[in-house]
C-alpha cells in the first residue's frame, strides 16, 4: 500500500534527474544538446559510410580477382604459358596475389609463398569446388591460421600435350588492405568527428553567450530595480530579436508600474489632502454646534432672543455640513463611474432654462443669453449638466458684485458645443485658474463661510464634464470678471466616435 506523499521508488529517480536537468544553465543544455546532436550525426553518417564503402572494396577485389583468372600472365612470371604452366612460373608470382597450382586432389603443388615472406597465407580447401566453366570465375572464402579472410578465384589449366585439363590455377587476395582502409577510414572520421563536435561545442557556446548577452543585462537591471532604483531600464540594441522584443516589453512593462506607482502616490496625496481638508470642513461647524450645546448646559443662554439666535446658528451649521456630506456624496459617485443616463439635450433651451430660473433666484440680475443659431445638441445626463450648469451659476452669484449683469454664451465649433458662464466680478487671477477646480481649493484662505463654499462645487463640475468627455476651463472676461468654459461633443461626433472602433 502506498500512502498519500510516499513515492515508489522507480520514480524517485526520475524526480531527481528532472531536479538535475532544471539546474542546469541554459547555455549549457543547449550546448550538450548540440554536442549529441552533431554526435548522433556524425555516428549515422560514419556507420552508415563504412557499411557502403566495405562491400564497394570487396566487390572490386572480386572483380579484379576474377579480371587477373581471364589473363593471369599479370601475376605470374614473366613468359608464363598459360596452357602449360609450372611451378617456376608460381614460384615467383606477384606477390600482391597468393598464387597456387592444386592437383586434382585439392593439394598444393606449389605456391609463391617464399616470395610473400612471413605473411601467413591462406589454406587452400581439400576439395575444391567443382571448376567447370559453369563455376569458373566465382569468387569463394578461405581463411589463414591468424584469421584473416582471403578471396580466392580457381581455374583449370589446360594442357597442351593431350588437351585435357592439368590441374587447377588458384589466385587468392587477402582482406586486409581493405581491413587496414577501413580503420584508418575510422581513425580518420573519429578525428575529423571529434575536431567538428570540439569546434560546434565552441561555436554554439560562443553563439549562445553573445545571444544571451542582453539577457545578463536585463537580469543586473531587474536587480537594481529589486533594490529600489525604478528609474532603470533595459537597454535595447537589437529591436528585431526575440530577446530586443523581451527587452522592449520589459520597458513598456516598467514605465506603466512607474507611471502606477506615480499615480499611486498622487492619488494618496489627494486623498490625505482631501481627508484632512474635509475633516477642517466638518470639525468648524461641530465646534460651532457644540459651543451652543455647551452653552445651553451651563445655562448661558437665558434670554428668549439668546435661545433663538444659538438655535438659528445651529441650524446653519447643520445644513452647511449637511450640503458638505452632499457634496462629498456626488464626488464620490461620480469618482464610482457610474452609468450616465444619457439623452439628447438642446443646449439653447438649457440656456434659456437657467436664465429663468437665475431671474427668479436673484431678481436683481440682468441675465442674457446669446443662442447658436445652429441649436446645437449634446449626448448627456440632463440631471449632470443641469446641475453643471447650477453650480456655475451659482459661483457666478457668490463672486460678483450684487446687481451686476451675467451672459449665457451657447456656441459650437470643429465638433464640439460649448456654454460659457460669464460674470463681471473681481475675476479669477490666471496663478490660480489651474487649481480652482481641485478639491477644497479656494482662493479665500481665511474659509469664511459667508464669502465661499466648501470648495467642492467646482470639483463637481469638472467631474461630471470629464465622464461626458468634455472639458471645462476659467478665463478672463474682457473688461472684468471671470468666464467659465463648459465644452462637449456634438451628438453626430459623439456617435462617429463611438461607431469608429467597431468599423
Amino acid at each position: 500500500m502506498v500512502y498519500q506523499g510516499e513515492s515508489n521508488g522507480p520514480e524517485a529517480p526520475r524526480g531527481r534527474f528532472g531536479d538535475r536537468w532544471n539546474d542546469i544553465t541554459l547555455r549549457a543544455k543547449i550546448t550538450g544538446v548540440t554536442v549529441f546532436i552533431l554526435s548522433l550525426g556524425l555516428i549515422v553518417a560514419g556507420i552508415g559510410t563504412q557499411s557502403f564503402l566495405r562491400p564497394e572494396l570487396i566487390r572490386a577485389q572480386h572483380q579484379e580477382l576474377q579480371q587477373m583468372l581471364s589473363n593471369p600472365k599479370a601475376v605470374l612470371a614473366p613468359g608464363a604459358d598459360t596452357q602449360a604452366l609450372l611451378c617456376s612460373d608460381v614460384l615467383i608470382a606477384s606477390p600482391r596475389f597468393y598464387v597456387a597450382i592444386l592437383d586434382g586432389e585439392g593439394e598444393v603443388l606449389c605456391d609463391n609463398s617464399q616470395v610473400r615472406g612471413d605473411e601467413i597465407v591462406p589454406e587452400a580447401p581439400k576439395f575444391l569446388p567443382d571448376t567447370s566453366d559453369h563455376n569458373k570465375g566465382v569468387v569463394f572464402p578461405l581463411r589463414a591460421s591468424d584469421g584473416v579472410e582471403w578471396n580466392a578465384v580457381v581455374g583449370p589449366i589446360m594442357s597442351n600435350q593431350g588437351g585435357g585439363p592439368g590441374g587447377t590455377l588458384m589466385i587468392a587476395s587477402s582482406t586486409a588492405p581493405t581491413n587496414r582502409t577501413m580503420t584508418q577510414f575510422a581513425l580518420i572520421f573519429s578525428g575529423f568527428g571529434i575536431a567538428v563536435l570540439l569546434l560546434g561545442a565552441a561555436l554554439t557556446r560562443i553563439l549562445v553567450t553573445n545571444t544571451f548577452a542582453p539577457l545578463a543585462e536585463v537580469e543586473q537591471t531587474a536587480l537594481e530595480i529589486s533594490r529600489g532604483d525604478f528609474s532603470k531600464r533595459i537597454l535595447v540594441a537589437n529591436p528585431h530579436t526575440e530577446v530586443g522584443h523581451l527587452g522592449q516589453s520589459l520597458n513598456v512593462m516598467l514605465d506603466r508600474i512607474d507611471s502606477s506607482f506615480d499615480e499611486r502616490a498622487h492619488t494618496i496625496e489627494q486623498m490625505r489632502r482631501f481627508i484632512s481638508d474635509a475633516g477642517h470642513e466638518l470639525r468648524t461647524p461641530l465646534v460651532s454646534v457644540r459651543g451652543y450645546a455647551e452653552m445651553y448646559r451651563h445655562g448661558w443662554l437665558t434670554e428668549p432672543e439668546q435661545l433663538d439666535q444659538a438655535m438659528e446658528r445651529i441650524e446653519k451649521e447643520a445644513i452647511r455640513m449637511g450640503s458638505l456630506v452632499d457634496d462629498l456624496l456626488a464626488l464620490a459617485r461620480l469618482d464610482e463611474r457610474r452609468p450616465l443616463d444619457l439623452v439628447p439635450l438642446q443646449l439653447n433651451q438649457i440656456a434659456a432654462d437657467t436664465a429663468l430660473d437665475t431671474r427668479a433666484q436673484a431678481p436683481d440680475r440682468e441675465v442674457n443669453v446669446i443662442e447658436d443659431p445652429s441649436a446645437p445638441v449634446v449626448v448627456g445626463d440632463e440631471h449632470k449638466v443641469r446641475q453643471v450648469v447650477t453650480n456655475l451659476i451659482g459661483n457666478a452669484l457668490r463672486y460678483s458684485p450684487e446687481g451686476s449683469p451675467l451672459e449665457i454664451r451657447v456656441s459650437s465649433h470643429e465638433g464640439m458645443a460649448a456654454f460659457e458662464i460669464i460674470d463681471h466680478g473681481e475675476g479669477i487671477p490666471e496663478q490660480f485658474r489651474g487649481k480652482i477646480f481641485d478639491r477644497f481649493w479656494r482662493a479665500d484662505t481665511s474659509r469664511n463661510r459667508e464669502t465661499g463654499g466648501s470648495g467642492l462645487g467646482l470639483s463637481i463640475v469638472q467631474s461630471i464634464i470629464s465622464a461626458h468627455g468634455g472639458k471645462v476651463s476659467a478665463h478672463e472676461t474682457p473688461g472684468g470678471g471671470a468666464t467659465f468654459r463648459v465644452e462637449l461633443p456634438l451628438q453626430n461626433a459623439q456617435q462617429t466616435q463611438s461607431a469608429s472602433p467597431q468599423a
